[in-house]
């Protein structure tokens, strides 16, 4: 057989990635039916993940949120997943790369099958893909908003809300995206235990997260941006970094002139748009961009959705070549490109200590042990910087 061409058994297996997620996720279709007043898991309409998203209140909703944030989140940091338990079925750090980013307030996590990095390494573009490698290309996953903390039971709970979502193409999930966390003594391992329990009295999934290298613990620099959205540039985004680790994320390209499916997630709607012959639609709905990368290493993106885009400055992608960062009556925010063509990314977060310190981050330098990067990554060692004021 010939190398370059991928065998039918991973072929397969990446087809059925998503599917498998979704039966792990809801313990095979189960868990909507436990999320019932009778069985003690009522939820308000507010506390679904796309409530606000299909209303066209994240801005203000996020907005108020952080203004009000009191208590630093315990999963403030970078993690990845090793293991993901639901019903009898699991899958581990050997079947996905996952980046999940996690400030005070907004969050980024993303999640790549590695057999999707193997059968589509070659590929430079939608352009260059087949059909066949459209629809392996949807087998991903990649969404971001707010994590709400809570406490019930004496035990630290979050709700996360989604501003954009891969899954996500207009039927909204009917449960809340809301979780326990245990967290081990150490501080670097973390469980997620699914809110509701199931017949037998057991959290229905769990995920078991680990703490990346240089994340200061969450310690260190803490910086959340969210992109405005313009006349010309109606998507979405949103830039999390904590320590030395960034994820970024872009919205969908949706001009209007997409074909309307009645399916209700990504995959399902490509599948079915390229059994029509309709690849506009399915590349608008693979436009997602999004991606992880080291700070220190001239914040260039080292892991991405669209992988042909790594290699490639954080900067470049987001804010275009030329930026700065700005302060005016409301607040601080960085500022790309040109008039008509400008581009805005307001700061929702950070405890940077003045405005030339965000300006660090996203500047190219030579290594990793640059003196300067590292002061404001990680600040003095050993000890925690509170959040305060900018300061121009």
């Amino acid at each position: 057989m010939d190398a370059t061409i991928p065998s039918k058994d991973k072929v397969q297996e990446l087809l059925a990635w998503t599917e498998k997620q979704g039966r792990i996720l809801t313990c095979n279709g189960k868990a909507t039916s436990f999320y019932t007043a009778e069985r003690g898991y009522s939820f308000k309409e507010e506390e679904l993940p796309h409530h606000h998203l299909i209303a066209q209140t994240t801005e203000s909703a996020f907005s108020n949120w952080a203004s009000s944030e009191k208590n630093p989140n315990p999963i403030c940091g970078v993690f990845y997943r090793t293991l993901f338990v639901g019903g009898f079925e699991h899958s581990t750090d050997q079947d996905e790369v996952v980046f999940n980013v996690q400030t005070n307030t907004l969050f980024i996590d993303m999640r790549i099958p590695r057999l999707g990095q193997e059968l589509l390494k070659n590929v430079t573009g939608f352009d260059s893909m087949s059909d066949s490698q459209l629809r392996l290309f949807a087998r991903r996953h990649a969404f971001a908003g707010y994590t709400r903390l809570n406490h019930e039971h004496g035990r630290p709970v979050c709700t996360r809300h989604h501003c954009i979502d891969w899954n996500f193409v207009g039927v909204p999930r009917p449960r809340p995206n809301k979780w326990y966390i245990e967290m081990n003594s150490d501080g670097n391992t973390w469980k997620e235990w699914a809110y509701a329990k199931d017949d037998f009295q057991q959290h229905y999934y769990w995920e078991q997260w680990q703490r990346s290298k240089r994340d200061g613990n969450g310690n260190g620099l803490v910086l959340a941006l969210r992109k405005v959205k313009t006349k010309n540039d109606d998507r979405d985004g949103i830039i999390v970094i904590v320590g030395d680790h960034f994820n970024y994320i872009l919205g969908r390209h949706l001009t209007g002139n997409e074909t309307e499916y009645n399916q209700s997630n990504t995959v399902n709607l490509v599948d079915e748009a390229i059994k029509n012959g309709d690849r506009q639609t399915a590349e608008a709905y693979l436009s997602i961009d999004g991606g992880h990368g080291i700070v220190s290493n001239g914040c260039k993106i080292d892991c991405a959705l669209q992988h042909w885009k790594e290699g490639t400055a954080l900067a470049d992608v987001c804010f275009g070549k030329t930026w700065d960062v700005i302060t005016d009556k409301n607040g601080i925010s960085i500022q790309g490109g040109h008039y008509e063509n400008s581009i805005k990314w307001d700061i929702i977060e950070s405890n940077a200590l003045c405005t030339s310190d965000i300006a660090t981050v996203f500047v190219s330098r030579p290594c990793i042990f640059d003196e300067k990067i590292n002061r404001v990554l990680f600040g003095t060692i050993g000890k925690k910087r509170d959040a305060q004021p900018l300061q121009k």
